[in-house]
Protein backbone atom coordinates (compact mmCIF):
# COMPACT_ATOMS: atom_id res chain seq x y z
CA UNK A 1 0.00 0.00 0.00
CA UNK A 2 1.23 3.51 -0.76
CA UNK A 3 2.50 6.02 2.21
CA UNK A 4 2.01 9.42 1.44
CA UNK A 5 3.95 12.05 3.33
CA UNK A 6 1.26 14.58 4.24
CA UNK A 7 0.69 17.87 6.52
CA UNK A 8 -2.18 19.83 8.11
CA UNK A 9 -0.65 23.22 7.27
CA UNK A 10 -1.85 24.82 4.72
CA UNK A 11 1.31 27.04 3.75
CA UNK A 12 3.65 23.84 4.13
CA UNK A 13 4.99 23.47 0.39
CA UNK A 14 6.75 20.95 -1.07
CA UNK A 15 8.60 22.10 -4.39
CA UNK A 16 9.78 18.72 -5.96
CA UNK A 17 5.95 17.63 -5.34
CA UNK A 18 2.85 17.37 -6.70
CA UNK A 19 0.00 18.11 -3.75
CA UNK A 20 -3.34 16.65 -3.31
CA UNK A 21 -5.12 18.62 -1.09
CA UNK A 22 -8.25 17.36 0.60
CA UNK A 23 -11.21 19.44 2.04
CA UNK A 24 -14.32 19.24 3.16
CA UNK A 25 -16.39 22.63 3.87
CA UNK A 26 -19.53 20.41 5.21
CA UNK A 27 -18.80 19.31 9.07
CA UNK A 28 -21.82 17.34 10.94
CA UNK A 29 -21.38 16.21 14.90
CA UNK A 30 -22.85 13.19 15.28
CA UNK A 31 -23.40 10.73 18.32
CA UNK A 32 -20.29 8.82 17.77
CA UNK A 33 -17.82 11.60 17.18
CA UNK A 34 -17.20 13.85 14.28
CA UNK A 35 -18.27 13.32 10.99
CA UNK A 36 -17.58 14.58 7.77
CA UNK A 37 -19.40 16.00 4.43
CA UNK A 38 -18.27 15.23 0.87
CA UNK A 39 -14.58 15.01 0.26
CA UNK A 40 -13.58 17.05 -2.55
CA UNK A 41 -9.84 17.75 -3.69
CA UNK A 42 -7.26 20.23 -5.31
CA UNK A 43 -4.29 19.57 -6.92
CA UNK A 44 -1.17 22.44 -7.05
CA UNK A 45 2.37 21.69 -8.68
CA UNK A 46 5.13 24.50 -8.56
CA UNK A 47 7.24 25.93 -10.98
CA UNK A 48 9.98 23.80 -12.01
CA UNK A 49 12.29 22.95 -14.74
CA UNK A 50 11.79 19.72 -16.03
CA UNK A 51 14.46 18.38 -19.14
CA UNK A 52 15.16 22.22 -20.02
CA UNK A 53 11.28 22.82 -20.34
CA UNK A 54 9.84 25.30 -18.13
CA UNK A 55 6.70 23.62 -15.73
CA UNK A 56 4.43 26.62 -14.90
CA UNK A 57 2.60 26.55 -10.97
CA UNK A 58 -1.18 25.58 -11.60
CA UNK A 59 -3.92 24.56 -9.82
CA UNK A 60 -6.79 22.11 -11.13
CA UNK A 61 -9.85 21.10 -9.47
CA UNK A 62 -12.27 20.60 -6.80
CA UNK A 63 -12.52 16.67 -8.36
CA UNK A 64 -12.96 13.33 -6.05
CA UNK A 65 -10.37 12.57 -4.06
CA UNK A 66 -9.32 9.51 -6.09
CA UNK A 67 -8.99 11.34 -9.44
CA UNK A 68 -7.03 13.75 -8.13
CA UNK A 69 -4.44 10.90 -6.83
CA UNK A 70 -4.67 9.52 -10.37
CA UNK A 71 -3.96 12.89 -12.03
CA UNK A 72 -1.41 13.35 -9.55
CA UNK A 73 0.69 10.71 -10.71
CA UNK A 74 0.32 11.36 -14.53
CA UNK A 75 1.56 14.56 -13.85
CA UNK A 76 4.82 13.56 -11.47
CA UNK A 77 5.47 11.09 -14.82
CA UNK A 78 4.97 13.98 -17.33
CA UNK A 79 6.79 16.82 -15.95
CA UNK A 80 9.44 15.06 -13.60
CA UNK A 81 8.12 15.47 -9.94
CA UNK A 82 9.66 13.20 -7.61
CA UNK A 83 6.60 12.58 -5.98
CA UNK A 84 2.84 13.44 -4.50
CA UNK A 85 2.05 14.39 -1.17
CA UNK A 86 -1.10 15.47 0.39
CA UNK A 87 -2.45 18.05 1.98
CA UNK A 88 -5.58 17.56 3.90
CA UNK A 89 -7.65 20.10 6.10
CA UNK A 90 -8.23 17.21 8.49
CA UNK A 91 -6.35 14.11 9.63
CA UNK A 92 -10.09 12.85 9.57
CA UNK A 93 -10.77 12.97 6.51
CA UNK A 94 -8.29 10.97 4.92
CA UNK A 95 -9.40 7.37 3.99
CA UNK A 96 -7.17 4.40 3.98
CA UNK A 97 -8.60 2.94 0.91
CA UNK A 98 -6.37 5.42 -0.38
CA UNK A 99 -3.21 4.38 0.73
CA UNK A 100 -1.66 5.54 4.04
CA UNK A 101 -0.29 8.63 5.31
CA UNK A 102 3.36 8.54 6.48
CA UNK A 103 3.34 8.46 10.66
CA UNK A 104 4.64 11.51 11.32
CA UNK A 105 3.88 14.57 9.47
CA UNK A 106 6.05 16.39 7.57
CA UNK A 107 6.91 17.53 3.88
Amino acid sequence: MRVYNWTEDEDEIATDAVTVGIRSDTRILAIGGLQFGAREAIIYWPESSANGTLVRASLEGPMPVESALRRADALCASHAFKRVVIWVQHHELWDKRWGLLAPEKGL
